[in-house]
């Protein structure tokens, strides 16, 4: 049996050719940027999405093509959008999961509903760009014509299923990611919240488990894509959450670190256990109905990428990426950074109301830091972000002492090594690079279905 395996991620769609053996018989891309307006609006075009999502189809050998057999997809999130009854966005662009246009609809949702009893069934603190209540609220408070169009809501899962099948679904894991979900005891969507907040509860979706089938793929899809009609597609869900499954991780204590345009650590716990004092993770569901996730994320590749631009610019990709390494690996041999810090906060921070920006801690003039020592200071920062949330997790259960990796970043071996160091103090023995964990983990849900 041959799946197509889509991964939406932050800045491209990849495609991969995948048998039930989890072999990769062909990879393809298609990038695509967002879009940002004042108001701290960050969304993508759906005319961009799907450019990139046929651009990458043309990529892949066309005999296998011809003998896919199943769809299977994931996406980054939270991405809200707004659905009419044909499946077209009523809202022209995909929200994504940068946006911050929603930060007064926080005071609104803890003066409405209070902090502690919104957590208490939600699982999550309405933060912007992690909560999707939040711009909910914000377009029935501020484009309220948008909601009066809009059959139903969801993120960028229920869009590409429908646009696949023409059937709607909310997925597990983004129904919890969407703040009016019972979270805490993996139930359904909130009326306590759906009310408070003046929503109608029919603009929310039935929720189906990530992986099982809702809908075949329609014939003027699949003849743009080169496969054959009427073959089944799995319902989607979070990359996060399926990578997690694709590097083998399906208990409670399991790590994935995912290392890309932004870095994030999801760790699988059995009890849902929110943050009482900091609100400094996420509590999700985890793909498999039972776990769940405690989640964080911070500017990874995005960061690195604008270091270059601003302060390397006289080097070249390659030669800036030999360069990180070698003042990595003079940190490495040091024990030290000079006293060089970073806030990492060039996107924001999702686990925090007051908009936070970045900046370097401990430069004077006595200090005479080197732009080397800033750059540590920056991928130092990273880790420090990702240990809070392994030590939060290890309070919850018992952590697997081995941490599975993905993404660009982590094919580095020196930013490896720093990553140990990091971690080893806190019951870390081993980081493990896993290959195309988004795509495998979304085979593996769906075959947990056939």
């Amino acid at each position: 049996m041959i799946f197509l395996a889509l991964d939406f991620g932050t800045s491209a769609v990849k495609m991969s050719l995948i048998d039930d053996q989890l072999n990769v018989l062909g990879v393809s891309s298609g990038r695509y940027d967002y879009v940002t307006f004042p108001g701290e609006k960050n969304e993508l075009r759906e005319s961009d999405l799907v450019s990139a999502f046929y651009s990458a189809a043309a990529g892949l050998d066309e005999a296998l093509m011809r003998k896919v057999e199943m769809i299977v997809f994931d996406t980054f999130s939270p991405s809200p959008v707004f659905l009419d009854r044909n499946g077209s966005l009523v809202y022209p662009n995909i929200i994504t999961h940068m946006d911050r246009r929603s930060r007064a609809q926080t005071k609104f949702i803890t003066d409405t509903f209070g902090n502690d009893a919104y957590r208490n069934i939600s699982g999550i603190y309405p933060f912007p760009g992690g909560c999707s209540a939040m711009t909910f609220l914000w377009f029935r408070q501020n484009m309220p014509e948008i909601l009066e169009r809009t059959y139903r809501v969801g993120h960028l899962p229920t869009y590409i299923y429908q646009r696949l099948t023409g059937e709607f679904m909310v997925d597990f894991v983004n129904a919890s990611m969407m703040g009016l979900y019972e979270t805490t005891r993996q139930g359904t969507w909130s009326r306590d919240l759906i009310d408070a907040f003046g929503f109608a509860p029919s603009l929310f979706g039935p929720i189906y488990n990530p992986g099982e089938v809702h809908g075949k793929l329609r014939r003027e899809i699949a003849e743009r894509l080169g496969v054959p009609a009427g073959i089944p597609v799995a319902v989607g869900t979070n990359d996060v959450a399926t990578a997690q499954l694709g590097a083998g991780n399906d208990k409670a204590g399991g790590i994935m670190n995912t290392t890309g345009s932004s870095e994030m650590v999801s760790i699988l716990v059995d009890k849902a256990v929110i943050d009482p004092e900091n609100y400094h993770y996420y509590l999700r569901n985890a793909a498999v109905p039972g776990l769940w996730q405690i989640y964080v994320t911070t500017c990874g590749g995005f960061g690195i990428t604008w270091f270059r631009k601003e302060f390397c610019r006289e080097m070249s990709e390659e030669e800036f990426y030999r360069y990180e390494a070698e003042e990595i690996r003079k940190y490495i041999s040091a024990g030290n950074n000079n006293g060089i810090t970073f806030d990492p906060y060039l996107t924001g921070d999702r686990q925090d109301l007051p908009k936070k920006t970045a900046g370097w801690h401990g430069i004077d003039l006595n200090a005479n830091p080197t732009r080397g020592q800033m750059l540590v200071a920056l991928l130092s920062s990273i880790q420090d972000v990702m240990i809070s949330a392994i030590t939060k997790a290890g309070e919850v259960c018992a952590l697997d002492p081995v941490v599975k990796l993905a993404g660009g970043m982590s094919k580095s071996e020196p930013y490896r090594e720093m990553k140990m160091n990091a971690y080893r103090p806190y019951g870390i023995r081993e980081l493990k690079y896993v290959e195309n964990c988004e795509t495998l983990g979304c085979v593996r849900l769906a075959q947990r279905y056939l």
